[in-house]
């Protein structure tokens, strides 16, 4: 196994990337990323491609891409391609047919990032911020309004439902608030964290129904795969405490949207924080969009300043731990 490590290495010499952004700086690759990777790879070439066309160009010896996009036909010119890595956590995020061997490599980075925009959607929810920030922005003091709505982490239980990379990091970061963790996986034996207390639990997803009754806090972080699709339905969300909140950071998905829009107005939920929807961008007339205590960001809980920096070095840290 090292030794086919040590071959893979070796083998690329050329690294192409193609990772341009418009709309958000931070997923576009830049000379300080391309030198960072440099460092890490001395002995190999790294090209910025600013286009398409320079990218299809320079497949040709080009032995490992780094690329928001990948199409089918671009693999006929791509004869020494061995790795087409993307920073996309979603195994899903490309839809094309690699050659055989080609390694599909998806950045593994993401939770450390996403932990933290999780711990501030509980908090901001929990500690009446975003309803004194929307609902009641217009009144000059709405102590009576909110007082209700103000509770505590400490003490409550969260499930997150998808236990891998991201949804252990959010496990990880809301643990020092004194929460219960319930981390579920398709796995019934999936690896308890090291910083699991006691009363934490591993569970898989036939055990979730019996711990629903006992969440304060139901996470999301499920891939787009199959078998994720509505597994949060109405039944579901009525099994959850009075007073739960939903917060999804994975696929759209994974919610009965029309459920939950239920569940919220009903008073069932105190409220949800989404940032991944069924459609995206999510269009005007989406009853989600008009829900009093549902709470959006437009798929961007991933975006940091050193997004693209965490990607490189999760790149060769995958390069060098070679192809499982």
């Amino acid at each position: 196994m090292e030794e086919a490590k040590r071959q893979l290495l070796s083998r690329i010499k050329k690294i192409s990337t193609y990772l341009v952004h418009d709309l958000v700086p931070a997923w576009h690759f830049t000379e300080r990323q391309a030198a960072l990777l440099k460092k890490l790879l001395p002995k190999t070439e790294v090209r910025i491609c600013g286009s398409a066309e320079e990218f299809v160009g320079n497949l040709h010896d080009t032995d490992a891409v780094l690329t928001w996009t990948f199409q089918q036909e671009w693999f006929a010119g791509a004869k020494r391609l061995k790795i087409l890595s993307t920073p996309a956590a979603g195994k899903d995020y490309f839809t094309v047919e690699p050659p055989s061997g080609l390694w599909m490599m998806n950045g593994q980075f993401h939770g450390e990032i996403i932990a933290e925009s999780v711990v501030g959607m509980l908090l901001s929810m929990e500690r009446g911020i975003l309803p004194a920030m929307t609902e009641y922005v217009t009144k000059p003091w709405p102590r009576r309004e909110l007082a209700p709505r103000m509770r505590v982490l400490r003490g409550t239980t969260a499930m997150v439902l998808g236990f891998g990379h991201i949804g252990r990091w959010i496990g990880k970061m809301l643990k020092p608030f004194g929460m219960r963790i319930l981390g579920v996986s398709r796995h019934r034996d999936a690896e308890r964290p090291s910083w699991f207390k006691k009363n934490d639990l591993c569970l898989d997803t036939k055990q979730m129904d019996d711990y629903l009754p006992e969440t304060d806090h139901l996470i999301l972080a499920l891939p787009g795969t199959t078998g994720t699709t509505g597994i949060i339905d109405a039944r579901r969300l009525a099994l959850l405490k009075q007073g739960a909140t939903v917060t999804n950071i994975g696929r759209g998905n994974a919610i009965v949207a029309d459920a939950l829009t239920d569940a919220l107005e009903s008073g069932h939920l105190a409220g949800a924080f989404l940032d991944v929807f069924p459609e995206e961008p999510l269009p005007i007339s989406s009853p989600l969009m008009h829900v009093r205590n549902l709470w959006r960001l437009p798929h961007a809980c991933a975006i940091a300043d050193n997004y693209l920096d965490l990607y490189v070095a999760d790149f060769v840290r995958q390069l060098k731990a070679g192809r499982n």
